[in-house]
């Protein structure tokens, strides 16, 4: 199966906007068969019902609603004019990105980017936070990306590219997975496998425990592992429960290494991944880049369709 194409989603609008197949055949001038085929190729990709079908028509689930939005988004931007880069740039544009950021949210806008601008070059390096600002601030990078809690709020230099949170993951077959209405007094009483200081996601993890008001003293800490990958290993086999960027846990549960439990009750899950430009410079190729990451930004508002498809599928 290929990804949607642009009349997929345009197929998706017209649907959404008449709750009518046959309606918005005649719109699009084709046949209810044909747009039919195209809702249920976005159903396969995106692993989701988009619309229920009733007597009295076709009408958005939840899942639905956002997947329109993102639609719109997508046909925003390839809306806009092609700026196509110039002749080849002898620098490659320099960015220096923490994990989350460089391993699961920045390929794929470069990648996208690279379809109107297939001669931009593009350094990526995955560095820690004190890493990335310190290179920032000597011009050794044009970009620098990472993730916050939005409770730091946004400063007027940085964009917010994508938006994520953090779930529980457990082991695959522990007695919290698939349970409902469970407390979050309730996920704390297991053990916990949690991150060294120096890991990306142990700032994600302190700031929620401050806002739900949890002492990580009164948690039975199991032991301290550098990096997300260590920690779904270790809770994969077994040795406690840990907290975990979403993104992150549903490949790892795709996978059959953890299952994930939601706490909707639980405050500070949710965070933010940013991106922010150094010193000015004359390339054209970094500007249009920042262009295209600014015109994401704010038509996605941080529901990046790559991500969404990460979370679906």
């Amino acid at each position: 199966m290929g990804d949607p194409r642009i009349s997929d989603f345009l197929a998706l609008l017209e649907v959404a906007k008449t709750n009518s197949l046959n309606q918005a055949a005649k719109n699009l001038k084709t046949s209810p068969v044909v747009l039919l085929n195209r809702i249920n190729k976005l159903d396969a990709y995106f692993q989701t019902k988009i619309f229920e079908r009733t007597n009295r028509g076709m009408f958005l689930t939840e899942d639905g609603e956002r997947i329109v939005e993102t639609a719109k988004a997508v046909i925003g931007l390839v809306s806009k004019p092609v700026v196509h880069a110039g002749p080849p740039q002898e620098r490659a544009i320099r960015i220096g990105a923490s994990g989350i950021a460089g391993e699961y949210v920045l390929p794929c806008l470069i990648s996208n980017f690279k379809l109107s601008n297939p001669l931009a070059k593009f350094n990526l390096e995955v560095l820690d936070l004190h890493q990335i600002l310190g290179k920032l601030k000597s011009g050794e990078i044009d970009l620098a990306s990472y993730s916050k809690s939005p409770r730091e709020g946004l400063r007027g230099e940085e964009v917010e590219i994508a938006k994520d949170r953090l779930v529980v993951i457990t082991p695959p077959r522990h007695q919290l997975v698939g349970r409902r209405n469970l407390s979050l007094e309730r996920v704390l009483q297991f053990p916990f496998i949690l991150y060294d200081a120096g890991c990306e996601v142990n700032g994600l993890v302190d700031e929620f425990f401050k806002l739900n008001k949890v002492d990580s003293e009164d948690l039975e800490v199991k032991m301290l592992m550098p990096e997300p990958s260590s920690v779904i290993a270790a809770v994969s086999e077994g040795l406690g429960v840990s907290l975990c960027p979403e993104i992150i846990a549903k490949k790892a549960e795709r996978a059959g290494l953890v299952g994930i439990v939601y706490r909707e009750d639980a405050k500070g899950t949710e965070y933010s991944i940013c991106v922010r430009r150094g010193k000015e410079t004359q390339d054209d190729t970094l500007s249009q880049f920042w262009e295209y990451l600014v015109n994401a930004s704010k038509r996605f508002k941080g529901n990046l369709p790559c991500m969404l498809k990460i979370l679906y599928l």
